[in-house]
């Protein structure tokens, strides 16, 4: 199972849980149940509707977020 993360064109959107196993078929099922999706994630990659299918790079291990997160951990 995977989940994805998905967002409307007014501000709605949610998380599925669900057998669907990759982004593209997510896609397509998420805007036939659900009118104006524009964007739907999972993990690093996602779609949006102004951009198409696209992956986010990895955090930079250097940055002062990712630096006080390692910190927090221990």
């Amino acid at each position: 199972m995977k989940s994805y993360i998905f967002a409307t064109d007014n501000d709605r959107g949610g998380v599925i849980l669900c057998d669907i196993e990759t982004l593209e078929e997510a896609v397509e099922y998420l805007q036939q149940r659900f009118n104006g999706v524009v964007r739907v994630e999972q993990g690093r990659r996602y779609w949006a509707q102004d951009e198409g299918y696209a992956e986010l790079a990895p955090p930079d291990p250097d940055t002062p977020a990712e630096l006080e997160f390692r910190a927090a951990e221990g």
